[in-house]
Formats: structure tokens, sequence, C-alpha cells
């Protein structure tokens, strides 16, 4: 993995502590995110999340604009510059 993916993985992790800032555990903020982004369609298991929150996979695209949805336009302005916010 490159040092750009992993500062992109950081920070998409980070955004989604900061939209659901009441989370006070990993477990329980993927809880949340999951219900969130959870559709028939697209089901989102908990574990997932985690995975995301550890830098171990990417999201696709889907979830990326999903969560930027949630965290407002502001944050879109963070993908052209992610370290900005570091």
């Amino acid at each position: 993995m490159s040092d750009q993916q992993r500062r992109e993985r950081k920070w998409f992790a980070s955004l989604m502590w900061r939209i659901f800032s009441e989370a006070t555990s990993e477990a329980q903020l993927a809880d949340l995110v999951a219900e969130a982004l959870n559709t028939a369609q697209r089901p989102v298991n908990p574990r997932t999340v985690r995975n995301w929150l550890r830098s171990e996979n990417a999201p696709g695209l889907h979830y990326l604009l999903a969560v930027l949805a949630l965290a407002g336009a502001e944050t879109v302005f963070e993908l052209f510059d992610p370290e900005q916010k570091e």
C-alpha cells in the first residue's frame, strides 16, 4: 500500500469518527456507521466498517459518497487536501 493510500484510508476513518463523535469505542462506531449505511441493496456489516477504521480495506465509491453526504459539504474540500486537517 502506498503512503497516499494510507493517508486516504486514515482520512476516511477520521471522518467516520467525526460524524459519529458520540461513539466511545471502535465497536460502537462500527455499529453506528453500519446502521447508517445499510440498505437492502447494499448491506453493510460492522466488521466491514472495522476493516475501514483499521485501514485494512478501502471503501467503495458508493460508501465514500454516502459518508461524505453524512459529513456535510465542507468535507468534500478535504478530498483535495486530506492532510489539511492532520
